[in-house]
């Protein structure tokens, strides 16, 4: 791990995978790194979104596509799909 300034950055980020099926995320909660990046596979036939709570992403995901979020704080974050709301899920973010 290396350091710039007060940001920790890891040496080997990952890449999480969240599926949407059945109108679920797939973890409902997951832990993950600064730095790592989530992917959200939209395996159903209608579009989702990955919408955070307090406001730091709103991420469209059209049917049968994907898309990606690279994470740059630590925090946990409730999400949920704006056009499914009792969709919701969780990523606990640490440094």
């Amino acid at each position: 791990m290396m350091t710039l300034g007060t940001i920790f950055v890891s040496a080997h980020a990952a890449t999480l995978q969240v599926t949407i099926e059945n109108l679920a995320y797939s973890p409902a909660a997951t832990t993950a790194k600064i730095g790592d990046t989530v992917e959200w596979i939209n395996k159903d036939i209608v579009a989702h979104t990955a919408t955070a709570r307090n406001g730091d992403w709103d991420i469209n995901i059209d049917a049968k596509e994907s898309a990606r979020l690279s994470l740059k704080k630590t925090g946990a974050i409730e999400y949920y799909c704006r056009f499914h709301p009792n969709m919701k899920g969780k990523i606990t973010i640490t440094p």
